[in-house]
């Protein structure tokens, strides 16, 4: 299984606001990784990312989805992404040092999807 996607569009003119691209982490049972969401720097702000990502989560539990992870960068231009994770009760579950470059971190973010929410 390769890379899905979720994209949000406008109600009037179906412009693309925004896109959630995910798929199922190899070996695993019920644990999906979310690569990317992008957002429409024109609607960034305005819950576009929040949409996609609670719809992203109401999809993963229908299919049986356990877990979603996330890794991003410690550099200060991702503080926002990390923010916007843990605001989504995304807990932070490992680092790895110097992973892409000196002083870049890899940073490990998980949420348990429960059924019901």
């Amino acid at each position: 299984m390769g890379y899905e996607a979720l994209v949000l569009v406008t109600g009037e003119t179906e412009q693309p606001l925004g896109y959630v691209c995910f798929g199922k982490t190899p070996m695993t049972a019920f644990t999906y990784d979310l690569y990317w969401i992008a957002v429409d720097p024109e609607t960034q702000g305005k819950g576009v990312g929040t949409r996609l990502l609670h719809a992203l989560e109401a999809l993963l539990r229908q299919r049986g989805g356990g877990n979603v992870r996330v890794e991003t960068s410690s550099q200060e231009e991702y503080d926002g992404t990390v923010a916007f994770y843990l605001r989504n009760g995304y807990e932070t579950v490992g680092r790895i040092s110097q992973f892409y470059r000196e002083d870049d971190d890899l940073i490990i973010l998980c949420k348990r999807l429960l059924a019901g929410e």
